[in-house]
Parts: C-alpha cells; sequence; structure tokens
C-alpha cells in the first residue's frame, strides 16, 4: 500500500467513526428527551436537562434540532409515520387509525405530559396536519387504485371528514387519560360508521354532488 493510499483510508476510516459518532450523539439525545418527557411537563424540560442526562453538548443538540418543539416533531412524525406505514391497508382507514392510538396508549406517558403543558396547541396542530397528511395519502392510493376520477373537493371534504372524527375521538380519549382500549374505540366507531373510505370515494364520484 502506498503512502498516498494509506492516508487516504485513514480519512475514510475516520469519517465513518465521526459519522457513526453523530448517530449515536442523535441517538442519545432522542433517548433523553423520551426519558425526561416520561417523567415530567415538556414546559419543564430545558436543552440544557437534555444535553447533561445524555453528556452532549449544546452545540450537538442544537446541530439537529432548533428548540424543544422541534425534537417533538421530529421524533413524533418519524415514529408515528412509520407505525402507520406498517399498519395501513389499501382499502381501509381502520389500520392507520389502530396504529395511531396504539403508539399514543405506548406512549401515554410522553403524551399526557405534553397535553397538560403550553406546547399542547401547537402539538395539537402538529397532530391534526400529520393524520391529513396521512389521510390524504390512503385516498390517493385508493383513487389510484380504484381507477376513478375524484374532483378535489370531493377529495379535500372526504379526507377533512375523516380527519376531524379521526382526531376528535383523539383528543377526547388524551383528554379522558386514555384509559380505553384502541382496539375497544375503533369497534365503537366502525358501528357509527357504515363505509370506509372507497365506498365514500365510489359514492361522491357515482353521484357527482358538484353538478
Amino acid at each position: 500500500m502506498t503512502g498516498t493510499h494509506f492516508i487516504i483510508n485513514v480519512y475514510k476510516h475516520l469519517g465513518i467513526m465521526e459519522e457513526s459518532m453523530k448517530k449515536q450523539a442523535k441517538a442519545a439525545i432522542i433517548k433523553s428527551f423520551k426519558e425526561l418527557l416520561t417523567k415530567q411537563s415538556m414546559d419543564k424540560i430545558t436543552v440544557k436537562e437534555i444535553c447533561e442526562n445524555c453528556g452532549v453538548n449544546r452545540q450537538t443538540f442544537y446541530y439537529y434540532y432548533t428548540d424543544i418543539m422541534n425534537i417533538f416533531k421530529v421524533i413524533i412524525f418519524d415514529e408515528l409515520s412509520k407505525e402507520i406505514a406498517q399498519n395501513r391497508t389499501l382499502y381501509t382507514w381502520e389500520g392507520g387509525f389502530l396504529a395511531t392510538m396504539n403508539y399514543l396508549e405506548k406512549n401515554s406517558k410522553m403524551i399526557l405530559h405534553i397535553y397538560h403543558s403550553s406546547y399542547w396547541p401547537e402539538a395539537k396542530s402538529y397532530f391534526a396536519n400529520l393524520s391529513e397528511r396521512l389521510l390524504s395519502d390512503v385516498v390517493e392510493e385508493c383513487v389510484d387504485k380504484m381507477g376513478v376520477i375524484l374532483q378535489d373537493k370531493d377529495r379535500t371534504f372526504i379526507v377533512h371528514f375523516y380527519r376531524i372524527v379521526f382526531n376528535g375521538l383523539m383528543l377526547e380519549w388524551i383528554n379522558e387519560g386514555m384509559e380505553e382500549s384502541p382496539q375497544v374505540i375503533l369497534r365503537k366507531l366502525l358501528i357509527m360508521i357504515s363505509g370506509s373510505i372507497p365506498r365514500s370515494i365510489a359514492a361522491f364520484v357515482e353521484n357527482k354532488v358538484n353538478e
């Protein structure tokens, strides 16, 4: 091995080590934040406390996140999106609903400490936007699979309807302490709503309500 090749390999090795250390630091920050959030209100958590709890400096924290709310959004979006993506099926929103509720139940201490904090209005808005994006994806997939043309106004109406139902039940459940089983809530919801998103799409396409 020539001297040049040796130096190149050293730099590659150092680059890999640096990247690995960055990933470890980011994982440590996330773990620290979640640990603190299970113990206390989000209002009481500071960047300094997160860093001291995991042995990472503030500069490293701000390399990845802008503030406390930003790290919350990143964690929730990444984890919840993965959870729903694994459970969502094309012809039903039930899997996505149940996956979301199960995630919230599994992380109930964190969610309740957010709910009882000044961050909740922003978190509530974030949950609403997240669920709307996910429901929009479901509707889009259904439309493509069914091979129909759905007007934008109808598409928006369907997404908004399911979002209101979805978020309303979720927020009431959180407000009541998340005591009832997500499976029980879903069974009750299915009794109340006779029809899934594909049937709603088919009905709008057939009836052409905007004409």
